[in-house]
């Protein structure tokens, strides 16, 4: 009897093969011989290699090559991926150490009183300095024209110039807006932390899911991966 020769792309090929032949036994081996498609996909490969292994006495594989073709891209592949995933988490894991640590001290800085304000550096211009400098003006359009001409007079008419808080009081409450603005400035940068601290999360949790989903999918799909030999190193997955 002739022995046939088919293409399989899985065990479960095998299978229905053997079935359709009414084969059963052993002895029958030489009765059929299988040939892996060229676009069977990895998976099925990799299952069908975990069965098959030097020896006479079962059914001929006739391109054993291209089976291991399949199967070092699938383990090359894997790697891969692993370390590439590894890496990824790596770095998103330190950026969210950086995140974690910054919004722990604006925690503390928020909650700071007036004593404790006093005692860290004071920003801006001495407070005896404050708000002095050249006069300036609004030119509200109307009455002014859109695109005014400022004033100009001759070289003794200067812009007037405006002398800086003169009593302890005003003082003291340009003190009191700077540390105002300071916890301002401190709420804003907490809140921008923490909604890149969610996203971050969340980006975690989705590119996790997705690359998992997606390469799932490469080692499932019938394709030309492993249909020969190729450069499993270049370019990295990075």
């Amino acid at each position: 009897m002739a022995q046939v020769v088919r293409v399989v792309s899985s065990l479960a090929d095998v299978d229905g093969a053997l079935q359709d032949l009414d084969i059963n036994n052993t002895y029958e081996a030489d009765q059929v011989r299988f040939q892996l498609d060229e676009r069977a996909p990895l998976q099925d490969a990799a299952a069908i290699s975990l069965r098959t292994h030097p020896g006479r006495h079962g059914f001929i594989l006739v391109n054993p090559e291209l089976l291991k073709c399949k199967s070092k891209t699938k383990g090359t592949l894997e790697e891969s991926f692993n370390n590439m995933l590894d890496a990824s988490l790596e770095r998103m894991n330190q950026e969210m150490e950086g995140v974690e640590a910054s919004i722990a001290f604006l925690k503390v800085l928020v909650l700071y009183d007036d004593k404790q304000m006093a005692q860290m550096a004071p920003n801006g211009p001495p407070l005896l300095e404050r708000n002095r400098g050249v006069q300036h003006a609004i030119y509200p359009h109307p009455p002014f024209p859109e695109d005014p001409s400022f004033e100009h007079a001759t070289p003794q008419q200067r812009v007037p110039y405006q002398h800086a808080y003169g009593t302890q009081q005003e003082r003291d409450e340009a003190a009191a807006r700077d540390r105002r603005a300071q916890r301002a400035l401190w709420h804003a940068k907490l809140r921008i932390l923490e909604a890149r601290q969610s996203i971050l999360k969340d980006k975690r949790s989705e590119m996790m899911s997705k690359m998992r989903v997606e390469f799932k999918r490469i080692m499932e799909e019938p394709s030309d991966l492993g249909v020969g030999y190729a450069d499993y190193e270049f370019p990295p997955l990075a």
